[in-house]
């Protein structure tokens, strides 16, 4: 005689609309460096829409820090070499240093904010959005028309 067996519930129902993995992959994004990767990696290697979409927004809010970073860097010593080799007038100088310096107060204020959204990201996620961090263009995922995946 065959024993009845006991229906099992496979799982928390939540894991199937969402992932641990798309709720953390915001925490990972906060480590210094390795972040970047792991966070273009997990969108790359991710089947889950969940953890592709919170990857996707925060590869996006990566590269608009990393960018901004990148091209104030370039810039103020970029343009640091070239004053030094071409003689140019201080007022010339100066009007070209202040848009720099602009921007490199915008890509530190980028980098201050990014210890919040993160937080408010991972909030999101835990609650089950993948919430598109603010003034983040969508460099990655992106239709053909440049509108912001749905």
């Amino acid at each position: 005689m065959s024993q009845p067996t006991a229906a099992t519930e496979p799982g928390p129902s939540i894991l199937a609309e969402r992932t641990l993995l798309g709720i953390f992959v915001h925490f990972i994004a906060i480590l210094p460096f390795v972040g970047f990767v792991a966070t273009a990696v997990i969108y790359l290697v991710s089947t889950h829409e969940f953890t592709r979409a919170n990857a996707r927004n925060a590869l996006n809010w990566h590269l608009l820090v990393g960018g901004s970073f990148l091209a104030t860097f370039v810039l103020l010593f970029g343009l640091d070499a070239l004053f030094e080799s071409v003689p140019v007038p201080g007022l010339l100088e100066t009007a070209v240093f202040v848009p720099v310096f602009l921007l490199t107060f915008g890509a530190i204020a980028l980098g201050f904010l990014s210890v919040f959204v993160w937080i408010v990201a991972m909030a999101k996620a835990i609650f089950g959005e993948a919430w598109e961090y603010p003034f983040a263009p969508a460099f990655v995922g992106a239709d053909a028309d440049g509108d912001r995946p749905s």
